[in-house]
């Protein structure tokens, strides 16, 4: 048996999600797909793939073997790219993992160029929401919203969002307009929750030499901005979001943002990221300078990125599952 061409047949059905998909990327018929990947499945006594409603799904052995078997042709890859003459176009399949409302209005409208520059690479993408998940989604290199908190991972700040804090005209007409952050406290706000489990129900702000930080009464939490901008479209209350999510809506004045004059603290960074070992990947290092050039404003209808300073990460992050409010209280208690 072709014991690399399986393989590469394998790779594909996982990525794609069914034998004829995998097929028709690799330029062979079903029925190919199908007996090379069962000749690897009687050669390794396990059943790799199950099949369901929604395609093909991996078992427990396959999710275990599909993980050696990625590293494997990653690492053939970029071993042939590494001998290649100099000057040679990087050549291979990448997984990309990201957000997905970061993806649309970022990254794949600038797509297109990247294809052009290099008709050898083909790009898989998933949606992923922390460092945590790459390794076990296979994920060659993703672009996050935070703070780096990996030393084991290579991290290329790409911008800075803007935090803005707004909710829907008829919810302002009904429960009044702030004109201080103070003002909050007699608002229903929406609070996101950290992709490292901290529920967001403090709020800072700063004018000037002023800085305040508010607790805000919050009845609604969820782990994915997306669905908190959705309830305050509804007129659910005040959301605090970045301006990667608002902007669309704000422009369209579905949302009002308010506190214009005040700087809402603690705005996470935007950065591509990815394990140490693709250091050398030129196909990796090849997708990074794209998204170099999309969010530094070279690539047209971008301006997420700004001039911004290094950055650390804000006090509580990465030391509560909580409220980090409760973190808050329990910091100064100790001080």
């Amino acid at each position: 048996m072709d014991k690399l061409r399986a393989l590469e047949y394998f790779n594909r059905a996982v990525d794609l999600g069914s034998f004829a998909a995998a097929a028709r990327a690799c330029h062979v018929s079903t029925a190919a797909v199908t007996q090379l990947i069962g000749g690897l499945e009687r050669e390794l006594g396990a059943t790799l793939f199950r099949r369901s409603p929604r395609g093909l799904v991996l078992t427990a052995e396959g999710e275990r073997y599909h993980e050696t078997a990625h590293a494997v042709m990653q690492a053939l890859a970029e071993a042939e790219q590494r001998l290649a003459p100099r000057g040679a176009t990087p050549r291979g399949t990448i997984t990309v993992g990201f957000r997905q409302q970061l993806g649309q209005l970022y990254i794949t409208p600038q797509l297109a160029r990247f294809l052009a520059r290099y008709p050898d690479i083909e790009l898989v993408f998933k949606p992923v929401t922390s460092i945590g998940e790459l390794e076990p989604r296979m994920i060659d290199v993703a672009v996050l919203i935070g703070w780096p908190a990996r030393s084991d991972y290579v991290v290329r700040i790409l911008g800075e969002t803007q935090l803005f804090v707004c909710a829907a005209p008829e919810y302002w007409q009904r429960a009044g307009t702030p004109r201080h952050p103070e003002d909050l406290h007699m608002h229903h706000c929406m609070v996101l929750r950290s992709s490292g489990g901290t529920l967001l129900d403090q709020w800072s702000f700063a004018k000037g030499s002023e800085q305040c930080t508010i607790d805000v009464r919050a009845r609604v939490f969820s782990d994915e901005g997306g669905m908190l901008v959705g309830a305050a479209l509804g007129g659910a209350g005040v959301v605090r979001a970045s301006d990667i999510v608002l902007t669309p809506h704000l422009d369209s004045g579905r949302l009002v943002r308010v506190l214009t004059d005040w700087t809402a603290l603690e705005a996470p960074l935007v950065y591509a990221t990815y394990p140490s070992r693709h250091r050398r990947s030129p196909v990796v290092r090849a997708f990074v300078q794209f998204l170099e050039e999309v969010f530094a404003g070279k690539a047209e209808g971008t301006s997420l990125r700004r001039a911004y300073p290094a950055i650390r990460p804000p006090e509580w992050f990465g030391k509560t599952q909580g409220r980090q409010s409760a973190y808050a209280a329990r910091h100064k208690r100790r001080q």
